[in-house]
C-alpha cells in the first residue's frame, strides 16, 4: 500500500481553511442583525419648505 506524503501546497490549503473557519466562528459569535423594517434608528431629515 503506497504512502502519500502531504505537499507544501496541501499545508497552505489546510491553513487557509483553518483561517476561514476561524473567521466564520467569529462571525457566528456576533448577535443576529435586527431586520425589523419599522424600527427607526435615526430621525428623518427635515423636509425642505417650498417657497413658491
Amino acid at each position: 500500500m503506497p504512502v502519500f506524503r502531504p505537499l507544501p501546497v496541501d499545508h497552505e490549503q489546510a491553513e487557509y481553511m483553518r483561517q476561514i473557519v476561524r473567521q466564520c466562528r467569529e462571525l457566528l459569535k456576533q448577535p443576529p442583525p435586527d431586520t425589523f423594517l419599522g424600527r427607526k434608528t435615526q430621525d428623518a431629515p427635515p423636509k425642505a419648505e417650498d417657497h413658491w
